[in-house]
């Protein structure tokens, strides 16, 4: 190998380790959890106490058992490709 060629490669491995080594050493102080705290605001208890009293939402997947349901059927209709675009697209529509 010329000079070149080996500077570039360390210049690569160093380009790679870099990154490398700050994306694993990282702390991991900004993927602490938030505990839950005492409301501090008027505004914060309002929402606190209106999301406790929400209701998890559920559906009725009985229809999917309905013999109407079943008996649906697919009208898929194949769409054919067709020719893109105009050869002069600033041509008037007229000629």
């Amino acid at each position: 190998m010329n000079q070149k060629t080996l500077i570039a490669v360390i210049v690569i491995i160093i380009g790679l380790l870099g990154p490398a080594y700050f994306l694993f050493t990282s702390s991991s102080s900004n993927t602490d959890v938030v505990t839950a705290t005492i409301p501090t605001s008027d505004a914060e208890a309002v929402f606190v106490n209106l999301a406790s009293q929400l209701v998890p939402m559920t559906f009725d997947t009985s229809i999917l058992s309905d013999p109407r349901f079943i008996s649906l059927v697919d009208l898929h209709t194949a769409v054919l490709p067709e020719q893109k675009g105009r050869r002069d697209p600033f041509a008037s529509f007229g000629r």
